[in-house]
């Protein structure tokens, strides 16, 4: 059962995702309690955009450390119909909006109209081919200047997938903890920001 760790919502319980959903890997307590640790001074008011939704732990836990919104984008029907009701069982509902879809294609399909602070990119460690496309699309009409992004990925091997950020997302610190490994970069959009930059990290 997981719970909220922080926050005005803390030990709220979060409820079971329903069984037989495939590819749900939810981050674990103590990778995602560190995230937010982390990420405490920039939550204030942020507005959050959770590309792969999944159990809505990150997204519920910014709300309660003090994010102003979140989006959440998740592809299977049943879980999004799970994450509306548990952001009711929250009382969070006029700070939640969940978008069901694959997140490629709405970051692709739209501009958004707000401007997020802070991105979570979680996908399923079956699909880390996924994050290129993802990165790529971010910038620049989705992201507000020094938005955060936070991406989490396996490592196998005491390896992670090479991913090529553009050179607008700089680098300010990996995290690995045990087989994930979580990277924070910062958007700093530039005249040359949009370009594919070389500093792609292992």
């Amino acid at each position: 059962m997981q719970r909220i760790e922080s926050g005005r919502l803390r030990g709220r319980r979060l409820h079971p995702l329903p069984k037989g959903v495939d590819g749900l890997r939810p981050t674990a307590a103590r990778v995602r309690g560190a995230i937010f640790d982390r990420l405490a001074p920039a939550l204030a008011g942020a507005r959050v955009l959770d590309l792969f939704a999944g159990s809505g732990a990150l997204s519920f836990e910014a709300i309660s450390r003090g994010a102003s919104h979140a989006t959440l984008i998740e592809l299977d029907g049943r879980v999004v119909r799970h994450l509306r009701a548990e952001a009711v069982a929250l009382g969070v509902t006029e700070q939640v909006n969940v978008v069901q879809g694959d997140a490629a294609a709405v970051l692709r399909r739209r501009a958004s109209a707000s401007p997020y602070d802070l991105v979570l990119i979680d996908p399923p460690f079956a699909r880390p081919d996924i994050i290129d496309v993802l990165v790529s699309a971010l910038a620049p009409h989705w992201l507000a200047p020094d938005a955060i992004v936070v991406c989490e990925r396996e490592r196998v091997r005491g390896q992670s997938v090479l991913v090529h950020w553009p050179a607008c997302f700089e680098l300010e610190v990996t995290r690995i903890y045990g087989q994930a490994e979580v990277e924070f970069r910062r958007y700093a959009p530039r005249v040359d920001g949009f370009e594919r930059g070389d500093d792609a990290t292992p």
